[in-house]
């Protein structure tokens, strides 16, 4: 099992590197988007979550290697995988690196994306999300052609809580306290590759791929 592990802060782009890894081959493995569906399952762990959540929190260390735990030891998971939201703190770094020699698993690559905050908050903020089908858009760079209206549906638009200005400023100050570490963790084992994630989407989908052939063993 080889792991790649993305790495940035909330509003960086990850999802448009995701994209490019997984068709080159790797599975993509979100925390965010297994957490949010124990939030759509409304389970305990869930409730709990969306709370933390949408105060801009992390959700905590035990619940998240919990989840990743469970994967690892699937009989499923074989091959490439891109994790994507984990580890977000040493301590979870830490705990992942058990889990990889538990496991039999590399992880061979941390792809940082690089990414100025008040381009994030600029991106986030300006996010608006279909209430029935989930459908996001953006209204400076992807805007829906009825004023706050989904064109799939004709749904109303909400903004998230988690994608408010000031939330997004309180995630990042977390960002910055809690992940922002990791870097200098994976830097000194030698599997940092950063990529500029202030460039358009194009630019940075092209920087992936071309440094994909040195950054996947």
């Amino acid at each position: 099992m080889n792991v790649v592990i993305l790495l940035g802060p909330p509003g960086a782009g990850k999802g448009t590197v995701a994209e490019v890894l997984v068709d080159q081959g790797c599975r993509h493995i979100s925390t965010g988007q297994l957490l949010r569906d124990e939030i759509a399952k409304g389970s305990v762990l869930g409730l709990e979550a969306k709370k933390l959540i949408d105060q801009g929190q992390f959700v905590p260390d035990e619940t998240v290697v919990g989840m990743i735990r469970d994967l690892l030891q699937s009989s499923d998971f074989t091959g490439d995988f891109l994790f994507d939201g984990f580890p977000r703190t040493i301590a979870q770094a830490e705990k992942l690196d058990e889990l990889m020699k538990h496991t039999d698993g590399t992880i061979s690559n941390v792809i940082l994306l690089d990414c100025p905050n008040e381009v994030i908050v600029e991106r986030l903020s300006g996010r608006r999300t279909c209430k029935k089908c989930g459908t996001v858009y953006h209204l400076a760079y992807n805007p829906p052609r009825t004023e706050n209206q989904c064109d799939a549906d004709g749904c109303q638009l909400i903004q998230r809580p988690d994608d408010k200005a000031e939330t997004i400023r309180k995630r990042l100050e977390v960002y910055v306290e809690q992940t922002e570490p990791l870097i200098h963790y994976y830097e000194a084992q030698g599997l940092i590759t950063r990529v500029n994630a202030a460039q358009t989407i194009e630019e940075v989908r092209n920087s992936v791929l071309e440094k994909f052939g040195a950054v996947k063993s």
